[in-house]
């Protein structure tokens, strides 16, 4: 029996010990209602014989502490609240002797935001993985469940920005390897050009998307929380009155809401004071600025849990072009750094300040205010809530070639492709046309496909037009080499063609499993369900299943098709999948499916 599961034994008989609850945005988890369950859950994972875990320590974590954890092979990933980290871990990892009241692993419910589950009709999403995950695994990870990964310079090195259906998303934050699911913001889907904050530090590592913090600076009196600020060193790029001013202002926003109260200072190393320092590469602390372009900012959280005198510091890159009511705005990126100073977290709401991408000339949101006054005291009544936005534009309207690649090369005569548009209002309706004067409509609207574009011998451009029912229009071309099939011996004598079947259709569906996405595994339950994509150069009339154990049946759809709760027998289950023609042409694709 390994320690994890001798610790959640034995945390089952300590009932006096009220544990803390863990803050995450989708529950709090309760880390005594049933440990040894939540230990045990089922797991999913690409590097065998390592995975993440909560550890929930019974006192403030200290930096000893992590020195500790380092010491045991055990990497710290994320910051969760002063008792609980998240870590990667082998499964025999050791924390014996080190004050651990519970550990277990995050859960498939912990990984999607709640944004998402009240609205599964989005289809683009920002996927976070673990810091220690290598990212070529996660792009491996989001092709295998029929996700499309979005390109976007300005992403975090922990972000992938993906398009595709809420099933595929929730099978894929079932693996070990993700860390979380949230919104994207408009920004990102149109490719604008944002800049990602790095996250607030707290000791040695980060705060992850999915922790709710709630823990600012501890309060002793009803008139609120003081702090010290000093500028250490400004910035060359602008006047250094203006870069006090606009500073201020930032935290002259958050105050509004909050009591609060700053006050000038001249030792940067005295407690409850935020050093403003604008500095170049390495600068003191273990994260060293990486010069323009990148990383704009870091902010250590207060205290506790950060230590003194670096608790609240604020460090900006004095490589980058600081600037006034333009990128990069000064302004902007303090206002948002000011909330980690102050305690607050990532938000997944696009619309708020403290959303993990920079939003240039943004203010505080009726959330971000909320989320400040858990903290501290709100102002008096006199200061009304922040004014109602003003009703956001559209959203961009976009489209997403999901297949083939928009640099592709084949040897077929001809190529199915299909995407999604998104954001649009009303019918969308989506045509084609190559550069051989060749065109044509696509089948569906938000999610649609073309089954068969000619494709001449040589490089064919073909272009995607997306109409919304506003006359929103929006276009996306791909480039398709069609190579001639390579002959390595003689060309035959030509047979006869064989006798045409009514309508003279000779050409086979093609047919496309998206899930499962492997040719065999395993499973403990009854049944299974299968679904993909059919595709035929005049259309695919019949979807069926067939399993080895005797049962059959026909699926739902046809050119996407889903074949739902297969009977399944103890041990190997091969099931076909065929896709008819109308005139009787059909492909096949088998899964072997074994049942424990």
């Amino acid at each position: 029996m390994t320690w994890l599961r001798s610790l959640a034994i034995a945390t089952l008989g300590i009932g006096s010990l009220a544990a803390e609850s863990i803050h995450l945005k989708t529950r709090e988890l309760q880390p005594f209602g049933g440990p040894r369950d939540y230990v045990s859950s089922a797991l999913k994972r690409r590097t065998p014989g390592r995975s993440h875990y909560v550890i929930q320590f019974d006192k403030p974590v200290s930096a000893e502490q992590f020195d500790q954890l380092r010491r045991r092979g055990i990497t710290v990933t994320g910051y969760l609240q002063d008792s609980a980290v998240v870590a990667s871990a082998q499964d025999d990892f050791e924390l014996a002797g080190m004050g651990v009241r519970w550990a277990g692993r995050l859960e498939h419910r912990d990984k999607i935001s709640p944004l998402i589950e009240a609205n599964r009709r989005v289809i683009a999403y920002l996927v976070e993985f673990h810091p220690d995950v290598d990212m070529n695994e996660a792009r491996a990870m989001i092709r295998e469940h029929t996700l499309r990964v979005i390109e976007n310079r300005a992403l975090s090195a922990r972000h992938l920005l993906v398009a595709g259906a809420f099933g595929d998303i929730s099978r894929l934050a079932s693996w070990d390897e993700v860390a979380y699911v949230f919104p994207a913001s408009r920004e990102l889907l149109a490719g604008t050009a944002v800049r990602a904050c790095a996250g607030a530090i707290v000791q040695q590592t980060t705060v992850p998307q999915y922790a709710a913090i709630v823990q600012g600076w501890p309060v002793g009196s009803p008139a609120g929380l003081t702090l010290g600020y000093v500028f250490s060193q400004l910035t060359d790029q602008l006047p250094a009155a203006t870069t006090r001013s606009e500073i201020l202002k930032a935290f002259d926003e958050w105050m509004k809401y909050v009591k609060i109260t700053l006050a000038a200072g001249g030792n940067p190393q005295a407690q409850r004071t935020v050093n403003i320092l604008f500095a170049r590469g390495s600068h003191g602390d273990t994260y060293s600025f990486d010069g323009p372009g990148k990383v704009l900012a870091h902010t250590f959280y207060p205290a506790p849990p950060n230590p003194e005198p670096i608790a609240g510091d604020m460090h900006l890159d004095a490589d980058e072009r600081w600037q006034v009511g333009a990128n990069t705005d000064l302004f902007s990126v303090v206002l948002h750094e000011v909330g980690h100073a102050l305690g607050l977290g990532h938000s997944d709401n696009p619309g708020s300040v403290m959303y993990p991408y920079y939003r240039f000339g943004a203010h505080l949101s009726n959330e971000d205010v909320a989320n400040i006054r858990i903290l501290y005291p709100a102002r008096d009544a006199a200061l009304p809530d922040p004014p109602l936005p003003a009703p956001p534009p559209p959203a961009p309207f976009g489209l997403v070639i999901l297949t083939p690649g928009l640099a592709s090369v084949t040897t077929a005569s001809a190529v199915a492709i299909g995407g999604m548009a998104m954001n649009g209002v009303g019918t969308v309706r989506v045509t084609w046309q190559s550069d051989s004067d060749r065109f044509g409509t696509a089948i569906g609207s938000a999610s649609w496909v073309i089954p068969s574009v000619p494709l001449n011998v040589g490089r064919n451009v073909i272009t995607i037009t997306a109409v919304d029912g506003a006359k929103r229009m929006v276009l996306q071309a791909l480039a398709i080499t069609r190579q001639q099939q390579p002959s390595t011996q003689p060309a035959p004598t030509p047979a006869p063609p064989p006798p045409a079947p009514p309508g003279g259709d000779l050409a086979s569906p093609s047919l496309t499993i998206t899930y499962p996405g492997s040719t065999i595994f395993a499973t403990s339950s009854g049944t299974v369900s299968f679904q993909g994509m059919a595709l035929d150069n005049v259309g695919v009339t019949l979807v069926t299943w067939t399993n080895s154990t005797g049962s059959a049946g026909s699926a739902v759809g046809t050119v996407t098709w889903r074949a739902v709760n297969i009977p399944l027998q103890v041990g190997n289950n091969t099931v076909t999948i065929k896709a008819f023609d109308a005139a009787g042409n059909f492909a096949w694709r088998s899964v072997t499916v074994v049942r424990r």
